[in-house]
């Protein structure tokens, strides 16, 4: 009793107060003493690097906009995610600096097409005495390099070739002069060279500014090398220019091929703009005659067969019919090994097959793997597998691939027409 009455007097409270006040200083002091200690370690592993991009007189260049990116290690394997935090822009001065870099395997990036209207390649680097060369793609000029960590990497100059860039501006108005304002227009741009394979295409979507104008910047090539073909389309409605050389700049005025109509035309998809653009520039394919028949043959792209067979109707023809082995060797011959939607369907009657000019099935072939003769209840039109593969049945829209996600396909048709009778002679005739 008078044990528990000791250990609760007065002092011995206060002596309890004082040695878990005193414990919790203690902890306290092991606490910011551990971190006093990692803190030197992130400094010691924390790498500036900074400088100057200037042109090659010496000029500074303003508002580019430069990446630092890590590599996986010293040997620059590239990381499996692109690490785009760390990067800034030169000022007027040219002036750049990083800090806060924490890995040792560094990656330089400079976008080609960096500032608008100019065309950006990076000649070197200089680290003090130190100069390197980096590598110079289509569109980004880099270098490869490591630093130890903690270095302060100062007075780094990047010398570019600045080049300004040709550019197209076109001017969009519709059938009546009004321009196409403050619209966002799609275009497909053809690049042809004259003395070799090679060029390229561009699926465009520009914004018109208030007076119907978009603007597009080309990166420089040796000219004449290529000739440029150009259209756009809105809402259905199309324009096309006639085929220049960009020499400087160009300033094009393209007239679509109607007004607005109320109420607004159907929305083209993605695939079927990019489809309709191509076929739009695309040179009025011509009529050849086979010798061996008379007949006139010549080949359309479409992004349905019934598109195809609106075309043939429209210019007195219809889809192919292939009576024998060897007019099919004369076409392929002719238009190529490519696929081609042709004038054999079973729509009117599953399982047979009728030509679209009405003549009797005679010859057909059958790709390997259409054991049945194409009779599917989906697939109810034919093209050709290459020419020389056989025929498959397809639906109305060719799907480039199998997958789910294969997107319609522009594909080629060949028409036929001639002075043979359009439906063949019959018992009732």
């Amino acid at each position: 009793m008078d044990f528990l009455r000791l250990q609760n007097t007065p002092i011995n409270l206060l002596c309890r107060k004082v040695f878990w006040s005193t414990a919790f200083l203690i902890l306290c002091v092991i606490t910011l003493f551990l971190l006093w200690r990692a803190a030197p370690s992130t400094a010691q592993t924390s790498t500036t690097f900074s400088g100057r991009l200037i042109d090659t007189e010496g000029k500074p260049i303003s508002h580019i906009r430069i990446y630092m990116r890590s590599r996986k290690d010293p040997n620059h394997e590239k990381s499996e995610t692109s690490d785009d935090s760390l990067q800034t822009v030169t000022d007027p001065k040219g002036r750049f600096a990083f800090s806060g870099i924490v890995y040792d395997a560094l990656q330089l990036d400079i976008a080609n097409d960096s500032k608008t209207g100019y065309e950006i390649n990076v000649l070197s680097v200089e680290f003090g005495e130190l100069a390197f060369y980096p590598n110079r793609s289509w569109h980004w000029s880099s270098l490869n390099f490591s630093l130890d960590p903690g270095v302060k990497m100062e007075n780094v100059i990047i010398t570019a070739a600045v080049r300004t860039r040709p550019k197209i501006r076109t001017r969009i108005v519709y059938a009546d002069g009004t321009p196409l304002a403050n619209t966002r227009i799609y275009a497909y741009r053809q690049t042809n060279r004259f003395f070799s394979d090679g060029g390229g295409t561009h699926q465009l979507i520009e914004q018109t500014d208030a007076e119907g104008y978009m603007t597009e910047y080309l990166f420089t090539t040796e000219q004449p090398e290529y000739y440029i073909t150009l259209a756009v389309e809105h809402q259905g409605l199309f324009a096309k220019a006639v085929p220049f050389i960009l020499e400087d700049d160009a300033d094009l005025v393209l007239t679509l091929n109607d007004n607005p109509n109320l109420p607004m035309q159907r929305l083209l998809g993605h695939s079927e703009r990019v489809s309709a653009l191509a076929a739009y520039l695309e040179p009025q394919p011509i009529w050849i005659v086979n010798p061996a028949n008379g007949h006139a043959y010549k080949s359309t792209q479409s992004q349905t067969i019934k598109d195809a067979i609106a075309q043939a109707t429209a210019e007195d023809a219809y889809l192919v019919a292939i009576n024998d082995e060897a007019e099919e060797k004369w076409l392929q011959h002719v238009f190529g090994n490519d696929r081609f939607w042709i004038g054999l369907s079973d729509v009117e009657e599953e399982g047979k097959w009728k030509w679209h000019s009405g003549e009797p099935v005679n010859y057909t072939r059958w790709g390997t793997y259409e054991s049945e003769g194409g009779n599917t209840d989906a697939k109810d039109y034919v093209m050709t597998l290459h020419f020389g593969w056989g025929w498959e049945a397809c639906e109305e829209i060719y799907q480039a691939g199998s997958s789910q996600n294969s997107q319609p396909h522009r594909a080629e048709a060949i028409l036929e027409k001639g002075t043979a009778p359009l439906r063949a002679p019959s018992d009732k005739n």
